[in-house]
């Protein structure tokens, strides 16, 4: 019988299953505005562009795949009128006055175009290394995992703890380094977290073999401190003042040696200069020891001339690395020591 319909029909369909199709797409046509839950949205619409256009969106409750519970208002999920609508993780929404992240999307053979997103509850905010300044939202986890005192030598508070970052990963993000730091909170009461060495989740691609069609960005992130010399508190940038903005021949501040570690015992001499791009430039330099979680038994700073400084190790500290700033007038950097032990 079927056999007989597809050659009798003048225009037969190729399948079966494009009909069913046509059939769905017709039915969200007739029926898709029938509903209490379709709202106007912003959608970006050129990947990490931030670029967006308006469109029509049904938005209801996300429910959990873990638990199966349904999630609260900071999670959604997005239904589109047309099965074709293209959806995919790291996608940015705007509505409510908020920005979504797309975490979850489901596209692959899948009848609907649907995609669960999650609202991003602060900004990231950052100095690119030629002194740009960037920004991206984000959506930080709600708690702080394992927060704890460890308290160091003269009863130093030292605050630790973990959490995760979830932001779109484009052209800025992907500027982001393991050790880099951000600031979140309000003016007079910030909190500094800090990307883990090996932190950064930038390789959770959506195509197999092709690296660049990873779209979100995970950063593993620790508490830890502020530094008033480098970083702008009213802004809220960590670092703002590590880039080299007013002197555009200075692209460089090189630190010799820069392996940036000290056997116990022994005293290791920096030399630090400006540089652009491999000639040597002339200019001075402040060294102070800023931020540092070492306690101060473990190590001798000396500040010898304009452009050097030593570090004699006491006793080793693997704990945290000695963070060294060198202050000049055209540029600033922060250079950290390991202090090892005697081998």
């Amino acid at each position: 019988m079927t056999f007989k319909y597809y050659q009798i029909c003048p225009n037969p369909p190729s399948s079966a299953s494009t009909t069913l199709i046509d059939g769905f797409q017709e039915l969200l046509n007739e029926q898709f505005y029938v509903a209490t839950d379709v709202f106007r949205i912003s959608e970006e619409y050129v990947f990490g562009s931030g670029s967006f256009v308006d469109l029509d969106a049904r938005i209801v409750g996300a429910i959990s795949g873990i638990t199966g519970e349904k999630l609260g208002d900071d999670f959604k999920t997005l239904l589109f009128k047309d099965v074709t609508h293209p959806v995919g993780v790291g996608r940015k929404y705007y509505f409510d006055n908020n920005y979504w992240i797309t975490i979850n999307a489901e596209y692959i053979k899948n009848l609907a175009s649907s995609c669960t997103v999650r609202r991003a509850n602060n900004v990231l905010r950052w100095m690119s290394e030629g002194g740009e300044y960037l920004e991206e939202p984000c959506s930080i986890e709600y708690s702080v995992k394992n927060p704890r005192n460890d308290i160091g030598e003269k009863n130093y508070v030292l605050p630790g703890g973990y959490s995760r970052i979830y932001v779109q990963q484009n052209d800025k993000t992907n500027q982001i380094k393991d050790g880099q730091r951000f600031l979140f909170g309000q003016v007079g009461n910030w909190y500094c977290f800090k990307v883990y060495g090996g932190g950064v989740r930038n390789f959770l691609n959506a195509k197999t073999i092709d690296n660049e069609s990873a779209n979100l960005l995970a950063l593993e992130v620790e508490i830890s401190y502020l530094n008033e010399d480098t970083d702008d508190l009213v802004l809220g940038i960590a670092d703002k003042y590590l880039v080299s903005t007013s002197a555009s021949s200075v692209n460089n501040i090189v630190v010799t040696p820069n392996s940036g570690s000290i056997i116990e015992g022994e005293t290791s001499t920096f030399d630090v200069r400006y540089y652009s791009g491999s000639v040597i430039l002339s200019g001075s330099f402040v060294f102070s020891v800023s931020g540092s979680d070492v306690p101060v038994g473990h190590y001798t700073f000396t500040t010898i001339d304009e452009n050097t400084f030593s570090v004699l190790n006491n006793e080793k500290y693997m704990d945290y690395p000695l963070s060294v700033l060198c202050s000049g007038s055209s540029g600033s950097r922060i250079f950290d020591i390991e202090l090892r032990g005697d081998w």
